[in-house]
């Protein structure tokens, strides 16, 4: 039996494993994305927030009411 493998395998192989590298590039670089969306969704929920507690308090004072 032969001891070395056979070009084509070895081709095959080195393919493979260049398929594996470019989509596991593809699947960090995807992730890339979505980390700086759910960033944006963070900020812009905190902007939400404090708009939303600015306007509580501005209600509480027109209606006479004091923030307990």
């Amino acid at each position: 039996m032969n001891e070395t493998p056979e070009n084509h395998t070895l081709r095959l192989l080195q393919e493979m494993r260049k398929d594996l590298q470019d989509l596991r590039s593809e699947v960090n670089a995807g992730f890339e994305n979505v980390n700086i969306r759910m960033d944006g969704i963070a900020h812009i929920l905190t902007l939400l927030a404090g708009n939303l507690a600015h306007h509580d308090d501005r209600i509480a004072a027109l209606e006479g009411k004091t923030k307990s």
